[in-house]
C-alpha cells in the first residue's frame, strides 16, 4: 500500500515508521504502509498552491502505478474563497473523485473561529484537529489544543471531522535516521488519522474515501469541547480494531 504525505520525515515516521531505531517504541499508526514522498515546499515550509495542485494531478494519474491510495495534506492554505472556487479544495476532491483517500490537517491558526485552512475546508475531505492528551491515557484531562483551528468553514460546514493527538508527539528526525524529536500541530494529527485509514485498507482494500470517513467518524469518543473544535471527537482505534 502506498501513501502520499506532503510535509516530511516526521509526519511520515508518525504515518508509517517501523520504530526501529527506537526497539519499536516511537512506531507508526501503519507501520507496514509504504510512503510516497513528494516535495512541494522549501525548507521554510513555503510553497506555490500551483505546485502542489501538479503534484495532486500527478498523484491521480500515476496512482496505478504506485498504487496510491492515500493523500495526506500536513498543509493548508487561508481559506480565501468558498469551496467550489478554492482550487484546493477543487483538487481535493478531484482526487476523491478519483477513488483516493484524503486526508487533511485543519491548521494552527486556533483558537479562533472560522479558521480552517484549505483544502480541509472541503465538505468531503476528512479534516483533522489537534488534540493536547495531556500525556497521559485517559482521556478524561484531554482538551482541544490552542492553536487548532475551529470550524465552521466559509460555507458553514461544521469542521474538523475528528480529532486525533497533536502536541509534543515523537517521531523521526530529519537530522538522522537515528533521532527523534518532539512537534506539535495538526500536521501531526492528520497523519494519526491517514495511519488510520491505511489500517482499515488493508483489512478491506474496497473501502472507498467515504466509507473510511464514516468508519473514523463511528469511531471516535467525545470531549468536553464544542463539535466545531471536536466534530466527532477524538479517533479511537480500539472501537475499530
Amino acid at each position: 500500500m502506498i501513501c502520499l504525505i506532503i510535509h516530511g520525515t516526521h509526519c511520515a515516521g508518525i504515518l508509517a515508521s517501523s520504530g526501529y531505531s527506537s526497539k519499536g517504541k516511537y512506531r507508526g499508526i501503519a507501520p507496514e504502509a509504504n510512503i510516497l514522498s513528494i516535495k512541494v515546499l522549501d525548507e521554510k515550509g513555503n510553497g506555490k498552491t500551483s505546485d502542489i495542485l501538479s503534484a495532486v494531478q500527478w498523484i491521480i494519474d500515476s496512482k496505478e502505478v504506485y498504487k496510491t491510495k492515500i493523500v495526506n495534506f500536513s498543509l493548508g492554505a487561508i481559506a480565501q474563497y468558498r469551496e467550489r472556487k478554492d482550487p484546493l479544495v477543487k483538487a481535493a476532491n478531484r482526487a476523491i473523485d478519483n477513488g483516493l483517500v484524503v486526508v487533511a490537517a485543519v491548521g494552527n491558526s486556533g483558537p479562533m473561529r472560522n479558521t480552517i485552512l484549505s483544502p480541509a475546508t472541503s465538505r468531503y475531505v476528512i479534516s483533522v484537529g489537534a488534540l493536547d492528551n495531556n500525556r497521559t491515557p485517559e482521556t478524561d484531562d484531554d482538551f482541544i489544543a490552542s492553536f487548532s483551528s475551529r470550524g465552521p468553514t466559509i460555507d458553514r460546514v461544521r469542521k474538523p471531522d475528528l480529532i486525533a493527538p497533536g502536541v509534543d508527539v515523537m517521531s523521526l528526525s530529519y537530522k538522522s535516521l537515528n533521532n527523534y524529536t518532539s512537534l506539535s500541530g495538526t500536521s501531526m494529527a492528520a497523519p494519526m488519522v491517514s495511519g488510520a485509514a491505511a489500517l482499515l485498507l488493508s483489512k478491506n482494500p474496497d473501502y472507498t474515501h467515504f466509507d473510511i470517513k464514516r468508519i473514523l467518524a463511528g469511531s471516535c469518543s467525545k470531549i468536553n469541547a464544542s463539535s466545531l473544535d471536536q466534530g466527532a471527537g477524538i479517533l479511537d482505534l480500539s472501537k475499530i480494531f
